[in-house]
């Protein structure tokens, strides 16, 4: 094997394994126990809502995901929502999953401390069309 394929294979391996250790990514829906919606999570706008979910996988560790219930806006657009998250109180919210169109959950990404998870959902007709309310 050449050395580009050697060194290829490892940086590979390197991120997945600091991808799954930092949570970057969605974690296995099969090691994840769903435990209920988190309070004063849900969003609502134009029609278009959503709220986070709760789990925890076997070493009770708390994971996170958005439920949406999306179709088309009183203003006759298709609804969208994605789940953010924060790693600080004082750090800005980033998407970190995909953006969905249709009833749907996303995958479960930690949310330990001092993490916060949040969704959004809106029909993005304007810029600022879609609302995010609460974090857990």
């Amino acid at each position: 094997m050449k050395n580009v394929s050697v060194l290829r294979m490892v940086a590979i391996a390197s991120a997945m394994v600091a991808a799954a250790l930092l949570g970057t990514g969605p974690a296995s829906a099969d090691s994840i126990t769903y435990t209920g919606p988190a309070p004063y999570t849900y969003s609502e706008f134009v029609g278009c809502e959503g709220f986070v979910e709760m789990g925890r996988d076997d070493a009770q560790n708390p994971y996170a995901r958005g439920s949406f219930s999306l179709g088309t806006s009183t203003r006759g657009t298709v609804c969208k929502g994605w789940l953010e998250r924060r790693e600080s109180p004082n750090s800005p919210f980033v998407r970190i999953s995909a953006v969905h169109t249709v009833s749907d959950v996303t995958g479960w990404y930690w949310d330990g401390i001092p993490y916060e998870a949040r969704v959004c959902v809106g029909d993005l007709l304007y810029s600022n069309s879609y609302s995010c309310i609460g974090s857990w």
